[in-house]
């Protein structure tokens, strides 16, 4: 508030505190001062007005307004809680709060009945009145509204349970048939209900009973009501988001493997579900995916790698990974491929003497993991001089191989006679 006193109509001040001085004289000289004062407002309790304890009553499918003004300072809030205890939202078909804080409840039905608890509140405080609502039906009403009566029934299952998977929108369905036709409401995780057509945060109920999470988080993991009721009574549906998981591998190796050089290889990785994507690594660093086969590698349906005749190369560390989209484990199992280098065990003499017509033998026997193949400088591995002669005096060497290795042993043959 602006306030100026002075009895000269010369001198005018504005709503906005501007002072305006008309045809300044010398006598207007001097200083002017501006005073600005703060008055600080003592707020006030809520009180509710005409507070009642009568009971309304109302009839079968008419509307009902339930009064509740209040005073106080500031302005007190209004909210409506019905006969369940909960919040009372305006704006929907059965439901509205007017300015001064009437609440209409439109087509009353049987469940309808019960104590609306107004609360009025401000920064000060606050107060409550209740108003207690029967329901009830005309004499010649009651055998129709009977007959016509039919309780809700779900047309799904009544507990359902789903994985949740995150940032992936996720439908759960709800739908009831009865007569009247039932009212579908959600209960979300903190209790608010959802009515048909109405949207919160990134839920949405859709007119078909459809409750849809946009980008869910793993904060919505948890239990989802559906409430379906008409004037027979109420049928309720659950729905549980579960998190989803990374797979798990049930089976572990806790040693390194070990075979035989030559035979086959079977390693296990056994995931808790079908549906996970698995993957090989050989120690090469070739990838073979689940039901993948490349020579003699092979992983089977079942998650299993087959190694066909494995050799030294096939030495080393294989890794399953079982992945979905919640993560991935991984089975790491060292193998070992045993193999020994040749050894000849019995070769050649240093000197074998032969008479001239008289067959000789050269002996080179073998061995070693795998196999030890042997040859000789000739083309035969035992080398049968029948009837030696002058030009096959001379040195022969035999040469046993493998994987691993080789061995050399040599002998010579001198002509006696």
């Amino acid at each position: 508030m602006i306030l100026y006193f002075s009895y000269d109509q010369r001198i005018k001040v504005s709503a906005n505190g501007t002072l305006s001085i008309v045809s300044v004289t010398e006598k207007d000289e001097g200083e002017y001062l501006c005073v600005v004062l703060h008055v600080k407002v003592v707020a006030d309790v809520p009180v509710i007005a005409n507070k009642t304890n009568n009971v309304i009553r109302v009839l079968y499918g008419e509307s009902v307004s339930l009064q509740c003004s209040a005073k106080g300072e500031p302005t007190p809030l209004i909210l409506w809680f019905s006969p369940t205890n909960r919040a009372i939202t305006s704006g929907s078909d059965k439901y509205f709060i007017h300015e001064n804080g009437t609440l209409v409840i439109q087509k009353v039905q049987r469940f309808d009945g019960g104590n609306y608890i107004c609360l009025a509140r401000n920064s000060a405080g606050q107060d409550r009145t209740t108003n207690s609502m029967r329901v009830s039906s005309l004499r010649d009403q009651q055998k129709l509204v009977t007959d016509l009566l039919e309780t809700p029934k779900l047309k799904s299952p009544k507990m359902e349970s789903l994985l949740l998977t995150v940032g992936r929108t996720i439908n759960l369905n709800c739908s009831f048939e009865g007569s009247p036709t039932p009212q579908l409401t959600w209960i979300l995780l903190n209790g608010s209900p959802l009515l048909s057509g109405a949207q919160f945060n990134k839920f949405l109920h859709k007119s078909d009973g459809t409750l849809v999470i946009s980008n869910p988080a793993l904060s919505e993991a948890g239990t989802y009501r559906c409430l379906g009721r008409n004037a027979a009574g109420m049928v309720e549906r659950t729905v549980t988001l579960m998190p989803g998981h990374k797979p798990e591998i049930n089976n572990r190796y806790n040693s390194p493997i070990s075979i035989m050089n030559g035979q086959s290889l079977h390693l296990h990785c056994l995931s808790n579900t079908d549906s996970v994507r698995l993957a090989w690594t050989l120690p090469s660093g070739m990838v073979l995916n689940r039901s993948q086969r490349a020579g003699r590698y092979a992983v089977l349906p079942n998650g299993t790698l087959s190694v066909q005749q494995a050799s030294f190369h096939d030495r080393g560390s294989y890794t399953c990974r079982a992945s979905n989209e919640y993560g991935s484990s991984l089975l790491t199992v060292p193998v070992i491929i045993i193999a020994y280098p040749p050894r000849v065990t019995s070769g050649p003499a240093p000197a074998t003497y032969a008479k001239r017509g008289v067959a000789v033998q050269l002996n080179c026997v073998a061995t070693g993991i795998p196999k030890a193949e042997v040859a000789w400088e000739t083309p035969d591995r035992t080398q049968l001089i029948v009837s030696p002669q002058p030009r096959d005096a001379g040195l022969y060497r035999c040469t046993a191989r493998n994987s691993d290795g080789k061995r050399i042993s040599s002998g010579g043959v001198t002509k006696l006679s």
